[in-house]
């Protein structure tokens, strides 16, 4: 009963100091009339038919809004069994207080990314049945030589280049199942390997566009071409995952030491296991397992080549079609292409026992969650002090950036942030006119998607991840594990890609 009491107790005031801050920002963080803020302004009175943001309502509704969601995201940190609940009533009080229209909501959701995920946790699904997952497995271990460095080394580098040339999204799921495979084989816990690839997951999404929606929308908005990725993304991303790879082995040398040992005591089931899921297996698993693995570099072919298909398509149909829409249903294509080996019939399973519906669940409201933000006017109050801090720090371009790259890696450990940088953008536009300084985009990107490691809920490839081991070994991955590898790792990048920003840009 106590403990009951304390908790509730613990749960009203962070309830209160969330409404509290959140007050504070939006009743007295005044946005202009000109510069930055005039076009922040006319941004969201476009979206809002003209209301002023320091209306009664537009100050009621953004009190609200950032009021739940701060609590949302503090209650989580606390304990993440209670996500799913706090979403569901954020979501709710939103609603039925007539915060935001329920269409809105609706509408604001990535339905694209949604389809994307269900169809991509079936199609993982069928492909652990035909035993890809585990061959995959057995020749990192195979390779790894009974090093565990070289063991992380070689997952993580799997986990990083996967998310450059597909998505990160793509990349954790299978990741995420490779590592399920290499805990049962070993007999070790799994935790500290899913965040480490979670971590290289982020990073390698970073080098390219199409690795991660952020990308594909700062360059749209930019104009910065894939060459210009290379240049200046690719670079840094490479950098950031050698930093990542070094500090998960100074940080974590005793599960290091765990995990070598665990390979030595299994070295002999460890060969019997490698001859036997690679070389002593019958025609038909063989036939199986290969039809499985071909299948599955067709799908990463095809997930990275999404927007030449699109064009191609959209030229030969004689309409327009859109490459995200084309990527959401990619998989249902490969999940058909599996019937010659598994029954038509078993479809209802796959999809009922292998897409993690709660994660997908969760990620909707949050998705709703951020969009309110939008709605009410107070992200565009966060927007206009993330970038009156950085102009009143310093004027300078290079140390804008810089202060703009930091503050937005912080804030999108926290908020989506995909709807972070679509309110940063508008005045990171006019930054870039006024300075004539072009180069400000990459601070968004860099900082969205590099402060996505700081967190479980940073990105949508921590909450994927989270929620599949949690479903798959019953075991949970709290802020206190994550934050042990996450917070260095998060300072170690931004350290390196503020000194890369002043040296290449």
């Amino acid at each position: 009963m106590r403990k009951a009491v304390a908790k509730l107790v613990k749960i009203v005031g962070v309830l209160a100091a969330c409404f509290l801050l959140s007050s504070v920002i939006v009743v007295f963080l005044n946005v202009p009339h000109d510069g930055i803020g005039g076009e922040l302004r006319k941004t969201w009175e476009d979206i809002r038919g003209g209301l002023q943001i320091d209306s009664p309502i537009a100050v009621f509704e953004g009190v609200v809004s950032l009021g739940l969601f701060l609590f949302t995201i503090a209650v989580i940190a606390l304990d993440m069994r209670y996500r799913y609940f706090l979403a569901l009533l954020a979501v709710s009080i939103i609603v039925f207080l007539g915060v935001t229209p329920p269409q809105r909501l609706v509408e604001s959701v990535d339905w694209a990314l949604i389809v994307f995920l269900v169809g991509s946790m079936s199609f993982a699904t069928i492909l652990r049945k035909l035993g890809v997952f585990t061959y995959l497995a057995a020749y990192i271990v195979k390779y790894s030589k009974g090093n565990a460095l070289m063991l992380t080394a070689l997952l993580s580098t799997l986990a990083w280049f996967t998310a450059m040339v597909v998505d990160e999204v793509t990349s954790i799921v299978y990741i995420v199942m490779i590592v399920l495979e290499l805990g049962r084989l070993l007999k070790i816990e799994t935790e500290d390997l899913v965040i480490l690839s979670v971590l290289a997951t982020n990073t390698g999404s970073l080098a390219l566009p199409v690795g991660n929606p952020i990308g594909v929308y700062v360059a749209f908005t930019s104009g910065f071409t894939a060459r210009e990725f290379v240049r200046y993304a690719l670079p840094l991303s490479f950098l950031c995952f050698i930093s990542t790879l070094l500090i998960f082995s100074m940080l974590k040398v005793r599960y290091l030491k765990d995990l070598e040992k665990a390979i030595a005591s299994r070295s002999d089931m460890l060969e019997a296991f490698i001859t036997a899921r690679v070389v002593d297996v019958s025609p038909r698993e063989k036939m199986a397992r290969t039809y499985g693995v071909v299948l599955l570099i067709m799908f990463l072919v095809t997930v990275s080549l999404s927007p030449v298909l699109a064009e191609g398509l959209s030229a030969f149909a004689g309409y327009h079609i859109d490459p995200n829409s084309l990527l959401a249903l990619t998989p249902c294509l490969y999940i058909v292409l599996t019937l010659p080996v598994v029954g038509a019939p078993e479809l209802g399973e796959v999809l009922a026992k292998g897409v993690e519906w709660p994660s997908l669940t969760f990620f909707m409201f949050l998705f709703m969650l951020g969009y309110s933000l939008t709605w009410s006017g107070a992200m565009v109050k966060v927007a206009y002090a993330t970038i009156t801090l950085s102009q009143s720090i310093y004027p300078g371009p290079h140390t804008v950036l810089v202060i703009l790259l930091t503050i937005s890696a912080i804030l999108s450990a926290f908020l989506d942030n995909l709807s972070l940088v679509v309110a940063l953008i508008p005045a990171v536009k006019l930054v870039a006119q006024v300075m004539a300084f072009k180069e400000i985009y990459w601070s968004v990107l860099f900082g969205g998607v590099l402060g996505g490691n700081l967190t479980p809920v940073g990105s949508t490839a921590n909450i994927v991840a989270v929620s599949i081991i949690e479903r798959r070994r019953k075991t949970r991955i709290n802020w206190s594990n994550w934050l042990k590898i996450s917070l260095p790792v998060f300072a170690a990048h931004i350290v390196i890609a503020s000194t890369w920003s002043f040296l290449a840009l």
